[in-house]
């Protein structure tokens, strides 16, 4: 399959906040149901440590992302040392305050941040989960270049693909939406209203996932995107992570260092 240049919905402009935050909610109950990415934390925590920081600066964080349920895991809990700064171009402020109160190693950023626009005052180790293909070639290539201008390690991670056994799964998403609804919190009638009477964000999760799947990098179109950023001193790592049925593709950066801080992972 071709990849193709769609517009997902809860990512358009116009699109209500309040249905966005709904929608962030639901896909963040999927993460915590799924695990999905937990099979790749080996990966980044060895890249955090050759890259000599404890730090995270996670973009696109949508409703928490994978962290909240990556936090919790026995590799990350050792170190009460690694600090994930939860960011986003919409954040979810309710869904930030919720994971911060979770987890210890959790914060976030309330304003605005667009990952093709990173403040320089925002350090650490860059994670993007499931939200790179979200970005057009040059915007994506143009994220990636910048991690290694500035010297800072970014892990890209997407479980989304252009595979019929991908697009086949996202057909159960609308089923676990309406299992999952009611477990989130903190509680909200509206959630239910938009859930389940007026199914707008079962569909927008099911519409968008399958989006998602069409818009995804293969993982040669990342090696080829790669290609011009071989520098000197910055290592790439491009792969997949089998994560049961499904694989996690993956992107790592990091500069090199001759020796890793004492205090690292």
């Amino acid at each position: 399959m071709y990849r193709l240049e769609l517009q997902e919905i809860h990512d358009h402009p116009a699109f209500p906040c309040f249905l966005r935050d709904l929608v962030t909610d639901g896909l963040q109950s999927l993460w915590e149901f799924g695990n999905s990415y937990q099979p790749i934390l080996g990966r980044l925590l060895e890249s955090m440590n050759r890259a000599g920081t404890l730090q995270v600066l996670d973009l696109c964080s949508g409703g928490g992302g994978p962290w909240l349920r990556l936090a919790r895991d026995p590799a990350v809990r050792k170190s009460s040392a690694i600090a994930v700064t939860l960011t986003d171009k919409y954040p979810n402020r309710r869904a930030f305050e919720q994971a911060s109160s979770v987890s210890s190693s959790l914060s976030f950023e309330d304003c605005s941040t667009d990952a093709t626009a990173i403040p320089p005052r925002l350090e650490g180790f860059r994670t993007i989960f499931s939200s790179f293909h979200h970005f057009g070639r040059d915007q994506a290539a143009m994220i990636l270049e910048d991690a290694m201008e500035r010297q800072r390690g970014i892990g890209v991670f997407e479980i989304a693909r252009r595979s019929v056994l991908t697009l086949l799964s996202i057909c159960c998403i609308p089923a676990l939406s309406w299992f999952l609804a009611p477990t989130i919190r903190p509680f909200s009638w509206s959630r239910l209203l938009w859930t389940y009477l007026i199914p707008i964000v079962p569909f927008v999760l099911w519409y968008d996932g399958i989006v998602s799947c069409f818009r995804a990098y293969s993982r040669k179109e990342l090696e080829e995107m790669l290609r011009p950023l071989k520098r000197k001193g910055y290592q790439w790592h491009v792969g997949e992570d089998r994560s049961g049925f499904l694989a996690v593709t993956y992107v790592l950066g990091y500069p090199v260092l001759e020796l890793a801080r004492p205090d690292a992972v």
